[in-house]
């Protein structure tokens, strides 16, 4: 047993000197692979001659064409693998950080839109015109031609009005 180990051993490493080189050339001109898919093909296809050592043995004659076969079968397996996968692309992660969820967003305008359709037209008024339209105090009494305390007043009760229905809502 150990005799046929040695022998073996001494056979594909007789092959390997004798023929890598050209089946590596051919593995990569049939595949049409850079050199390390072909070196992986041609690794598998003296791996397979070293199971099948003692018959390769026998017939010496024979050697480089059941390489050159094996190596030919192995390329087509590869190529068949490759096509009958989903062509691999290489995309960059997406930024998690990148990327907003905006589903609280819209619950809490839904909820406060909710909380201003409870509130008084007149305390609603001076809510949009401040906070949502941006406006000055100023430019709030004079388009309401009303006085600037009167503003500050209703704004401060408005505000309150909306707190009292938003903890309703469920927004704090």
């Amino acid at each position: 047993m150990r005799q046929d180990n040695r022998a073996d051993d001494s056979f594909l490493r007789d092959l390997y000197a004798a023929y890598h080189g050209s089946l590596l050339r051919y593995v990569m001109k049939v595949g049409g692979i850079d050199s390390q898919a072909a070196e992986d093909l041609v690794q598998e296809t003296f791996l397979r001659a070293w199971r099948h050592s003692a018959t390769l043995r026998e017939s010496a004659g024979r050697v480089r064409p059941w390489l050159l076969r094996v190596a030919r079968n192995l390329v087509i397996d590869a190529s068949r693998a490759r096509n009958a996968r989903p062509v691999e692309t290489h995309c960059q992660p997406v930024d998690a950080a990148g990327v907003t969820d905006s589903a609280e967003q819209v619950v809490e305008a839904r909820c406060l839109a909710f909380a201003l359709a409870e509130l008084s037209p007149v305390h609603r008024e001076i809510l949009v015109h401040l906070h949502c339209l941006d406006r000055s105090i100023g430019d709030t009494a004079r388009s309401m031609g009303i006085p600037l305390g009167t503003v500050k007043s209703r704004n401060h009760y408005a505000l309150r009005e909306l707190r009292r229905a938003l903890t309703r809502h469920g927004i704090h």
